[in-house]
């Protein structure tokens, strides 16, 4: 699942990041159950950098990746997340993120070489 973030009006770049990064996932951290975290293999935050000394922001501020072992992950994730359970998260995203603005792709991984074709 890729989760494209924009942050929320008002905000600049690095306090957003330095929200997410250091508020709100030792929040999920301390939040999540143990058979919830279970079924994330892989949790990264990939954050926008400004190269050059273009003044121009980037249409998001950060691109989040979660991986699971298996679409049954996936919904054990999605029904907490959504559940009574997640509404902590999901009042503190209102901090430092632009929901409105947030675009969620379920994918599916397929590792590929630059000499693959699609």
């Amino acid at each position: 699942m890729i989760v494209l973030i924009a942050r929320r009006p008002g905000l600049t770049l690095e306090e957003f990041c330095r929200y997410y990064e250091f508020e709100h996932a030792p929040l999920a951290a301390r939040v999540i159950p143990a058979d919830v975290s279970a079924v994330i293999k892989h949790y990264q935050q990939d954050h926008a950098l400004r190269i050059g000394r273009s003044p121009a922001d980037p249409a998001y501020d950060c691109v989040t990746e979660f991986e699971f072992e298996d679409l049954a992950g996936l919904r054990i994730w999605t029904e907490w997340y959504r559940g009574p359970g997640g509404k902590v998260l999901r009042d503190d995203e209102e901090n430092f993120m632009d929901i409105g603005r947030r675009v969620i792709v379920v994918t599916d991984v397929r590792p590929a070489t630059l000499d693959a074709a699609c």
